[in-house]
């Protein structure tokens, strides 16, 4: 087996030992006297207090040295024994105790010469030194005969700092040559603890050479005392180091208590090597991808390796690796805790086994636990992403940007320019050309303003089909010609799946302080141009961007009136015409005048009162167009329910009066939600002029039982979506129950959306009067209807008009002729 480099020393260092101890015993040998039979038994007993002293060893933790009595022993001969009879009996019995206690394997041969050595000077040490002091003690005689009592005691004091701090000197260069930790790291390794032992040992060996003094016998009686100084020497030290080895266990698994799984490894690593005393320890997980090493340096454990177990360098002297895994749960880390104990018979004891249970258990807790963080900071840092970001195109979404425009709002006298780019075909486009394909066509219009603006915290998708842009540091010439470059690149063709697609992209800019109002005027100018018909790359408004309520913006766009005819489902005559105004609110976009605009404005300004009044003049105008062939039909125009006021009826009244129509019952109001207690009594007057109320979407969410209440009805309208095509199954029970209400009532029931003769006749089985749909002409303009009129030819059921009779009067009548 090749010699290593770093064991040079320590091997000259025991070679030396080893010359010294054999030039001890080449002197003491030829100086040997002929011991008389008598005298023997003295020799057998110092052999036998030297075997003893060098086998009641207790090995101390984490320095690597070992506290034995062979000084106590060493003490006591030099005391009784000649000085070569001192020499020689250590040796004979120090020999004895290595060779019974050791196994002589190469590795432990090496320890046996040098601590054999160091007992056989330490006791030549003693002996010299009582001889110089005058201590020259005879077999079988009493060695305080010769000196006084105090002299005895400081030659026995003096021998003992010699024979122990020559033990102490030794070992800890030896342990400094072994373990290549620093002398003074290695000497003050348990100090206290050596210090005291030693303490003991001189003692001890005091009381013992003064009992000498009195009996030589006392010697007879001293091994028995050595085995219990070793048990309550052992027993301490174990009770010591438990309790120490508990204590930095639990202040290792308070350090592990990491969220980060870097820092829990590499302090178990090293809290490995400081916990069990060994030369290195490994932390190996998931199947070999991180290997993290820890290893003695100077007495201290320092990280020397972190990474893939394929590359980890080899683990030199650190050898006698014994593994032990580190299980955690299903979907946690799993690993492998390597120790590398260094020597070759060395194992776990029982403590140091519970020991290591006890903390691969709290290495699993904490390297899940950290693994469950570090998962939740990924998923926490995702959705945050996802809170700031655009999903499909990876852009700031709105939230982001107006983050990024607050971080700025702070700076005194910083202009920021901003654009909203809308889409204005993005939608016609996403349904004729497939959703997968209109995302694909989204990315390409999001990678164009990337390149166009490469910071990321410039560019936003701020909606479904609008985009924003932030320019700072720039006037308003050059980001006006910015924003009409970008708008221009997105306005270009796109080549996607065999199409090529154009977008109709306008945009919006607005200048001012960075912040949510800014992009909210931009959007506002954008909006503003779009209604006026605009069709620039970039509008662009100086100064402030007032703010216009939807009522406003409405009243100011243009309105659109269709209609659509209402028939007697039995004879098929027309009986009204309902018309269908929509706001042309932008250019691209249409709005139906029903209660889902309604709903977003406020009728405490009176915006809702002018807003019907203008739907209801139209309405009015309009039907002038058809009115000549259609004289005696009622014409039924949506209104919100909180637009009955007394103005709004004195209103109506002077617009009768206007076109001519002097029988109010040519105009029936359709309200989609109950009036209010404060509008009633506009309801019940304007009931004086002829004015019908029709109740709209009859058993829609917010129109039920209740409404009917709420006012005079005339005629009651069911909700599209219990129309029968629609194949809902409880739409016939509702038909069913909506038209007894409506008869006990007086109600006509209007029918919507139908499609088919046997619809037509399904419905008025069930009982419903008046009906609309594509079956009898669907919306149509205003000259449209007239020629419908003129070619309409009502065709009447087969077997004429039904008498409707009340469900549950059927019942009772069945019933009642049951019982007869």
């Amino acid at each position: 087996m090749p010699l290593r480099r770093d064991s040079v020393p320590m091997l000259l260092f025991t070679t030396s030992g080893a010359a010294a101890a054999v030039a001890c015993l080449a002197w003491a040998i030829p100086n040997l006297g002929s011991p008389t039979s008598d005298q023997q038994v003295y020799l057998w007993l110092g052999v036998a207090l030297m075997a003893m002293g060098a086998a009641f060893s207790v090995r101390l933790p984490r320095v690597s040295m070992r506290v034995t009595l062979t000084p106590m022993a060493c003490l006591v001969c030099a005391w009784v024994l000649p000085a070569p009879w001192v020499i020689v009996t250590a040796a004979a019995g120090v020999s004895v105790a290595r060779l019974v206690s050791r196994r002589p394997r190469s590795a432990w041969l090496h320890k046996a010469v040098h601590n054999t050595s160091m007992d056989i000077i330490a006791a030549a040490l003693a002996a010299g030194v009582m001889v110089t002091l005058g201590v020259r003690p005879v077999l079988s005689e009493p060695p305080s005969t010769a000196l006084p009592v105090a002299n005895s005691l400081v030659a026995l004091a003096i021998a003992a700092v010699v024979v122990v701090g020559s033990g102490e000197l030794v070992t800890t260069v030896a342990v400094t040559l072994s373990t290549k930790r620093p002398f003074g790291v290695a000497l003050r390794g348990l100090w206290l603890t050596r210090l005291s032992v030693a303490a003991a040992e001189i003692v001890l060996a005091g009381v013992v050479t003064m009992a000498t003094a009195l009996d030589m016998r006392v010697l007879v009686g001293l091994p028995a005392v050595m085995l219990v100084v070793h048990l309550v020497l052992a027993h301490r030290l174990r009770v010591s180091e438990e309790r120490r080895t508990w204590e930095r266990l639990a202040a290792l698994s308070e350090a592990l208590t990491s969220r980060e799984v870097d820092v829990v490894l590499r302090t178990a690593a090293g809290g490995a090597v400081d916990l069990f005393d060994v030369p290195a320890a490994d932390i190996e997980i998931s199947a070999g991808e991180r290997v993290v090493r820890a290893r003695q340096h100077g007495g201290v454990a320092r990280l020397v390796y972190d990474g893939p177990a394929d590359d980890a360098p080899d683990a030199g002297d650190a050898q006698y690796p014994m593994p032990f895994g580190v299980s955690g749960a299903a979907d946690g880390i799993h690993g492998v805790l390597t120790l590398y104990l260094g020597e070759p018979g060395r194992t776990l004891s029982a403590r140091e086994d519970v020991t290591l249970r006890a903390f691969a258990a709290t290495l699993s807790s904490s390297l899940d636990l950290a693994h469950a963080y570090n998962r939740l900071s990924q998923e926490a840092r995702r959705h945050q992403a996802l809170a700031s970001h655009d999903v499909d195109t990876g852009l700031l979404n709105r939230t982001g940007l107006l983050y990024h425009l607050d971080q700025g709002r702070g700076e005194p006298g910083r202009t920021v320019h901003a654009v909203v780019i809308r889409l204005d075909n993005y939608a016609f486009l996403a349904d004729a050309a497939g959703r997968d394909c209109a995302l694909d066509l989204l990315r390409v219009l999001a990678d164009r303003l990337r390149r166009a603006f490469p910071d990321e915290n410039s560019v936003a998708r701020v909606g479904d089909v609008t985009f924003a842009l932030v320019m700072s540091d720039v006037t308003v010439g050059v980001a006006y010609q910015r924003a009409c470059w970008t708008v221009a690149a997105l306005r270009r063709e796109i080549p996607l799946d065999g199409h090529r697609l154009v977008v109709r992209a306008s945009a919006g800019m607005a200048s001012g302080v960075p912040g949510a109002d800014l992009l909210d005027a931009a959007e506002r100018v954008l909006w503003r141009a779009n209604q006026r018909g605009d069709d620039r790359l970039v509008s662009y408004q100086a100064g402030p961007v007032r703010e216009w309520s939807l009522a406003r913006e409405l009243n100011s766009s243009r309105l659109s009136i269709a209609f659509e005819p209402i028939v007697d489902l039995a004879s098929g005559r027309i009986t009204m015409m309902q018309a269908v105004p929509r706001w042309l609110y932008s250019r691209h976009e249409v709005l139906a005048c029903d209660e889902y605009v309604f709903q977003l404005i406020d009728a405490a300004d009176g915006s809702l009162d002018i807003l019907a009044r203008r739907v209801v003049a139209r309405s009015l105008a309009a039907a002038a167009v058809w009115r000549d062939v259609l004289p005696d039909v009622a014409m039924v125009v949506p209104i919100p329910a909180a637009a009955l006021t007394q103005s709004f009826v004195e209103s109506v009244r002077d617009l009768l009066g206007k076109h001519s129509a002097t029988s109010g019952r040519s105009l029936v109001l359709a309200v989609g939600a109950p009036p209010d207690p404060s509008a009633r009594e506009a309801a019940e007057w304007i009931g004086q002029f002829g004015v019908r109320l029709l109740m709209d979407r009859f058993g829609s969410g917010h129109v039920g039982l209740e409404a009917l209440a709420a006012g005079e009805w005339s005629m009651l309208r069911l909700d599209p979506a219990y129309a029968l095509d629609a194949g809902w199954q409880p739409a016939r029970s509702v038909i069913r129950a909506a038209v007894d209400l409506a008869t006990d009532l007086d109600l006509s029931v209007v029918a919507p959306g139908i499609r088919t003769e046997k619809e037509r006749r399904e419905l008025a089985g069930l009982g419903c009067a008046l009906g609309s749909g594509p079956l009898v002409g669907g919306e149509m303009f205003p000259s449209q209807v007239r020629d419908h009129a003129l070619l309409w030819q009502p065709k009447a059921l087969s077997g004429g008009a039904k008498v409707v009779q009340l469900h549950r009067a059927r019942r009772a009548a069945a019933a009642s002729g049951r019982g007869s």
